[in-house]
């Protein structure tokens, strides 16, 4: 069964604050695609591309200019509420009343959507914030707003869950809780996930397709995590932190492909062959390195080649 059919959408913004005067920038450009029920997907892409612009057209925050969408078979125009019923939209940009208590505004959110705040107990409660109930929000560090915005999401009970960004302001810990609650409801719920983040462990981790826009709003390809992985031109990394400057020269004698950010240097390899002669290379030059590593490749390493422009080499 289909979750979500997005067809032909595209999504046009005027560039002034003058609004319905001057020319349009196109942010969305003919974008389809098809989610099943079940399915997990991220959207990933270089800034700009119009990500969270997606994730909100979907969501009926915006109305497309061209194509349609449809949520379970409801298109977003013609059974608005129908659609709507179906997912919740979970976004750093919700506000709330910070002169109300967490109870208070759980009860507020659980009314709007017509269920009872009290399911929502257990996710409070392995969230660490449960004993906060009475508290204002105004009282709540910026990663208790975070959690609190994904407790107002669950509240819905949805089929589909769309995610911006939602564990982007977290410690490593509370992001952990949150992925496995999320992992854990997907189980029970059978979610269907449509998310959009800049942490490669967590789309690695809840998704098993993806998404790439490129710039200009246009898609560039669907693909599971594991082709999307076998892309990238290279399988190994290899991290060093320099104690002494080198230049650009004396980097490239170590191996030709790498990339400098102050005394952090990343050298690519596309084998191990290549992976042990740049080892090799770094030893003779102990004076000038503190230490380095090397990894495989992962999810990590594709968002370092969009965020360089590099998306055309896949």
């Amino acid at each position: 069964m289909k979750a979500l059919e997005v067809d032909g959408v595209s999504k046009d913004f005027y560039v002034t604050e003058r609004f319905f005067l001057g020319p349009k920038k196109r942010v969305l450009d003919n974008i389809s695609f098809t989610v099943e029920r079940g399915q997990n997907v991220a959207i990933i892409g270089p800034n700009g591309c119009g990500k969270t612009t997606l994730l909100k057209t979907i969501s009926t925050i915006y109305l497309p200019d061209e194509g349609t969408i449809r949520v379970f078979g409801n298109d977003i125009f013609r059974h608005p509420e129908q659609a709507r019923r179906a997912f919740s939209f979970v976004s750093p940009a919700l506000n709330f009343q910070n002169k109300l208590s967490l109870r208070q505004t759980m009860k507020f959110f659980g009314r709007v959507v017509g269920k009872r705040p009290e399911y929502i107990i257990p996710f409070l409660k392995r969230m660490g914030i449960l004993h906060m109930m009475d508290t204002r929000l105004e009282g709540f560090s910026e990663g208790q707003k975070a959690m609190v915005r994904l407790a107002i999401g669950f509240i819905k009970d949805p089929k589909i869950l769309m995610l911006d960004e939602v564990v982007v302001s977290l410690d490593v810990e509370r992001k952990e809780r949150i992925i496995n609650f999320i992992l854990e409801q997907d189980e029970l719920r059978d979610l269907t996930i449509l998310m959009v983040d800049h942490e490669p462990t967590v789309v690695d981790r809840l998704c098993d397709k993806i998404i790439i826009l490129d710039k200009g709003g246009v898609l560039y390809k669907i693909v599971s995590v594991k082709e999307l992985l076998a892309m990238v031109p290279y399988r190994f990394d290899i991290n060093v932190s320099l104690k002494k400057d080198m230049s650009d020269k004396q980097l490239a004698s170590i191996g030709s492909d790498f990339r400098r950010y102050g005394n952090k240097i990343r050298y690519f390899a596309h084998d191990e062959s290549e992976v042990d002669e740049i080892i090799k290379q770094l030893l003779k030059r102990s004076r000038f390195v503190l230490e380095f590593s090397t990894s495989g490749v992962s999810l990590k390493d594709v968002y370092f080649w969009m965020m360089e422009g590099k998306l055309g080499k896949f």
